[in-house]
């Protein structure tokens, strides 16, 4: 009794602390899992910072891309202002030379200097020239410009234009274009003309060239002219039966300017006027490709003038060799048909003035090749520009036609020929021609060279030195267009020179059409028998009518303003 008493008492013990054991395990295993809970939420929380950490770290952060575009930004800048910076500093070297010196700076002055257009090819340097002209005006006397990086001296008083281009030509001998012609080694006809020459070679090879077209020697080949201007009129009477009295008139001009030239240098008919079914003409065609290459050829070596070496690495020339070649061989014809034809073939023209200087000065070939197209450069293009731009101006002013016709026709002998002194004596005639040249101003701007320092008087204080080497232009076409000097200036009125009033204004500087001065054009004379005869014989054959649409000159290709495309004219030829 007392053992299982005892073993009673003993195992009660024993159970009840099981007992009361187990549901404190129950609890604490409950408490566990609560706290096994909590740890995983506390690992998964930094478990989740540290894979955000790592994401930006790693670049997967949507602002990653875009920093790291900026840096690249930042350095592609960075790297392009150290590559710019030193064309910035060479193109605006010299901004401050005019401040310098005392001579007011035109503004606006950009990177590409005062006339930007000349590099961008947005506007014409007219245009460009015009802002500046417009703003300091009335003024100065001259004005600093940079043609790219290259000081200038713009010319604002005609007075001054005078002083440079005459009464002070000994310090302004030479061109700007005879400055370009070192850098065109290889152009052996072009460093014969006199519009590129300087210095001593200027002089010699004008006075060769002009020899063959004085006024005494135009007079004595004044047959060609009559003769061509008649052929001119029988090539018009064709054409207007075919094409409904409209002809397109730029065509018509080179034709005859083609046709004249051809003539009087060589001796040959081209063909333009006699064989139209020719086309192209070759005669026409190389022509035309020599002198459109040629002026577009001068303004691209004045944009080079920021970077001068470029014209040597390039092998900028004036003339295209094809033409080069043409024009040779065709000299060379030329006399060797005049030499063989003996005294029959005797006539006053450009090609017996060129065997005369092979004859008496030895005269190369390359030389008699260069004076034709000395020749060729006056007579063909410009002259037949002015034509088509006096055409033009005549059909858009009926009364000046009429009247200049009436003058013409009065004069015309029986034969409707007119002879070489009533052709240059007729007084509206001059007039009608020297209006055209005004508003159409084909040679927009003279620009000359300071060949020995000399000074420009700026106002009665005020003194400029003008060094050597130093260019100066003259703004012929803003002189030609602005009211002070002709008033309404963009009206053709022929009577404006009335009384020989062009002799006047030339000697002033403010109508320049051929300059002035020892360089005056050295085909001046023949530029006006071409145009002249050439309207002789169109008005006395033909009225001319311009059709609905009004045209206005524009930029070209070069530096003037003139009319553009094809221009239609309508001629009604008269009944006999």
């Amino acid at each position: 009794m007392s053992i299982y008493y005892l073993y009673i008492l003993h195992a009660e013990p024993t159970q009840s602390h099981t007992q009361r054991e187990r549901p404190r395990k129950i609890i604490n295993m409950e408490n566990s899992k609560d706290s096994l809970n909590g740890r995983r939420s506390i690992q998964s929380e930094r478990q989740h910072r540290v894979n955000q950490y790592q994401s930006r770290v790693s670049g997967d952060c949507k602002y990653t891309d875009r920093g790291n575009m900026y840096i690249i930004v930042t350095l592609g800048l960075i790297v392009v202002h150290l590559l710019l910076l030193p064309i910035y500093v060479y193109l605006t070297w010299h901004h401050k030379y005019w401040r310098k010196r005392g001579l007011v700076t035109a503004r606006p002055l950009t990177l590409l200097g005062t006339y930007p257009g000349l590099l961008t090819r947005q506007r014409n340097l007219v245009e460009d020239l015009q802002k500046v002209y417009d703003k300091y005006k009335g003024k100065h006397r001259a004005v600093g410009v940079f043609v790219t990086r290259q000081p200038q001296i713009l010319v604002l008083d005609p007075a001054l234009a005078h002083e440079i281009l005459v009464s002070n030509f000994r310090c302004y001998k030479d061109s700007l274009t005879s400055s370009y012609i070192r850098h065109a080694k290889w152009d052996k006809y072009a460093r014969r003309n006199p519009f590129w020459a300087s210095g001593k070679s200027w002089r010699s090879l004008r006075t060769d060239a002009q020899a063959g077209i004085s006024s005494h020697r135009l007079k004595q080949a004044y047959a060609i002219w009559e003769e061509g201007g008649k052929m001119l009129t029988n090539y018009m009477a064709a054409q207007v039966t075919e094409h409904k009295n409209v002809l397109e008139t730029r065509d018509l001009c080179f034709r005859y300017t083609a046709h004249v030239m051809a003539d009087f240098i060589w001796g040959i008919d081209a063909g333009t006027l006699t064989r139209p079914e020719e086309h192209p003409n070759k005669v026409q065609q190389m022509a035309s490709k020599w002198t459109s290459y040629a002026f577009y050829m001068i303004s691209v070596f004045m944009a080079t003038i920021v970077a001068p070496f470029s014209r040597l690495l390039l092998r900028l020339r004036f003339y295209p060799k094809e033409t080069d070649e043409f024009f040779s061989k065709l000299t060379k014809e030329s006399i060797a048909m005049r030499l063989s034809a003996g005294s029959a073939g005797s006539r006053t023209d450009y090609l017996a003035h060129l065997l005369q200087l092979r004859e008496q000065k030895q005269a190369t070939h390359d030389d008699l090749v260069g004076h034709a197209l000395t020749v060729m450069l006056d007579g063909y293009d410009t002259t037949g520009t002015a034509l088509l731009h006096a055409l033009y101006y005549l059909a858009e002013n009926p009364a000046s036609q009429q009247k200049l016709r009436t003058e013409i026709l009065s004069n015309l002998n029986t034969d409707r020929s007119l002879s070489f002194e009533h052709l240059c004596g007729l007084p509206y005639l001059e007039q009608v021609v020297y209006e055209s040249l005004r508003l159409s101003s084909l040679i927009p701007q003279y620009t000359k060279v300071c060949t020995n320092a000399t000074n420009i008087q700026l106002n009665e204080s005020k003194t400029l030195e003008v060094e050597a080497g130093m260019t100066i232009m003259i703004p012929n076409y803003q002189f030609h267009h602005d009211k002070r000097y002709f008033p309404d200036p963009e009206l053709f009125k022929p009577e404006r020179f009335d009384a020989a009033a062009h002799l006047e204004l030339i000697r002033k500087g403010v109508f320049l059409p051929f300059s002035d001065g020892p360089r005056i054009c050295m085909g001046m004379r023949l530029a006006l028998l071409t145009l002249k005869s050439a309207l002789i014989h169109i008005l006395s054959e033909f009225q001319v009518v311009r059709g609905r649409e009004k045209l206005r000159p524009q930029g070209d290709a070069g530096f003037g303003m003139v009319l553009q495309g094809d221009v239609h004219l309508e001629y009604r030829r008269f009944s006999r």
